[in-house]
């Protein structure tokens, strides 16, 4: 990512934060699942703690993005926590597209191009990482 994109990233996560997590939460599980019908058995927990997760997995990851290999190994760690409810690999991209519809959603005007190109720039480095990791287990 350029530092444009980890600014870009930064400056509307802080934006999309004034959204209450478990509306979050609600339009991207119903979206995700809405759209793979399949993932309905593997989020097994309450829409409030799936919420919660869903909110600091990327708040750490967003909040630390400029150094992203420093956390190299939570990423990792959350991958293998996925890959114990099921996700696999090929589910990321599902799971990718649900989470830039959320935003998009949550940002309304402030989601432009270059926002959502900074975006899922980030969003394949942090998929990419947790893929990897899946595939050497």
């Amino acid at each position: 990512m350029t530092p444009q994109q980890i600014t870009l990233v930064k400056n509307s996560w802080r934006n999309f934060r004034q959204v209450e997590p478990n509306t979050v939460g609600d339009l991207f599980y119903t979206h995700l699942m809405h759209k793979n019908p399949s993932l309905k058995s593997i989020f097994k927990y309450s829409l409030e703690r799936r919420s919660k997760l869903l909110f600091d997995f990327l708040s750490t990851i967003i909040t630390r993005l400029d150094k992203i290999n420093d956390l190299e190994d939570d990423i990792r760690l959350v991958a293998a926590t996925y890959a114990g409810y099921g996700i696999l690999p090929q589910h990321y991209e599902m799971i990718r597209t649900a989470l830039l519809w959320t935003l998009e959603k949550g940002l309304e005007k402030d989601w432009t191009p270059e926002v959502a190109d900074a975006w899922l720039t980030g969003s394949i480095e942090v998929m990419h990482i947790m893929k990897s990791s899946m595939d050497k287990s």
